[in-house]
């Protein structure tokens, strides 16, 4: 069984401005095969919910009423918020193939192990998918890629995974606010390379702000350095050690954590303290 769940999901998407709301249990909650493998989940699948009800009920259907419970990681409501349901691995996805991310190829009909699953609260036949909706199910999977480590382009959806099925997320022209997505199926599937395309224009954005510390978090990053008696600049220091990775257990560099992490210090220094490199 899978021993990584990702439990730190809450607190990257507060950190990232969004609206989050945590469904009681979800910490534990996952498939029969328990957690993620080490070194997973390699991608972001997105799909819809096909309901048109309310997120308190989406979010019981899926932890408690469907016999395949738990059916997502997170559901996206159509106000924007982000409802974190499952840390571990999800029966979001069902059987499928042909999903090639940075990592590999997903083996067929095992994407329930490999990606978060996150569920776009909306019926697919032509109700509308409100910006703020988009634009939270964009800031979630940006954030995941990113806390994850993994790249901008692995994300896909439901339809690509399983044609023959499946036509989620649908529709096209329910799709409020700038982006505007293709259409690839007579129902309305968002066309994946659009999706895609847009995804990876979020990321960058997102990178380029993270650049910039406020100055709170200047001050904490430099205590960090004080603490290890180094600097920024010197190559020789605690930078260059390697930790256990929060996310997938692997022994990384210091640096590469900070790099990864720097729009939320706060979140490193606890890091850095759990992994006994600070006090």
């Amino acid at each position: 069984m899978g021993s990584l769940y990702l439990t730190s999901m809450a607190d990257w998407f507060r950190a990232a401005g969004l609206t989050v709301v945590e469904y009681d249990g979800w910490k534990t909650r996952a498939r029969s095969s328990g957690g993620y493998d080490s070194g997973r989940p390699w991608g972001v699948m997105w799909h819809h919910t096909a309901s048109q009800t309310s997120p308190q009920n989406d979010a019981s259907y899926m932890c408690s009423g469907s016999s395949d419970r738990p059916i997502a990681n997170l559901l996206i409501a159509r106000d924007g918020a982000v409802w974190v349901l499952a840390a571990g691995a999800t029966n979001t996805n069902g059987k499928g193939s042909g999903v090639v991310w940075s990592k590999g190829q997903v083996p067929n009909d095992s994407m329930n192990t490999y990606a978060v699953g996150m569920e776009i609260a909306n019926n697919g036949v032509g109700e509308a998918y409100p910006q703020a909706q988009i634009d939270a199910a964009f800031g979630a999977s940006v954030t995941l890629v990113q806390r994850l480590g993994l790249n901008a382009t692995d994300i896909s959806h439901h339809q690509f995974y399983a044609p023959d099925r499946k036509v989620d997320p649908a529709t096209a022209v329910a799709v409020q606010g700038p982006w505007k997505p293709g259409s690839c199926t007579s129902s309305g599937t968002w066309e994946l390379d659009g999706l895609v395309a847009e995804h990876c224009e979020r990321c960058d954005s997102a990178a380029a702000e993270e650049d910039d510390l406020t100055p709170d978090q200047a001050n904490q990053l430099a205590a960090v350095y004080a603490a290890n008696g180094s600097t920024q600049a010197t190559s020789n220091n605690v930078w260059h050690q390697t930790v256990p990775d929060p996310v997938s257990g692997d022994d990384t560099a210091m640096w590469a954590l900070l790099s990864s992490t720097r729009a939320d210090v706060s979140w490193l220094i606890g890091k850095l303290q759990e992994a006994g490199v600070i006090k």
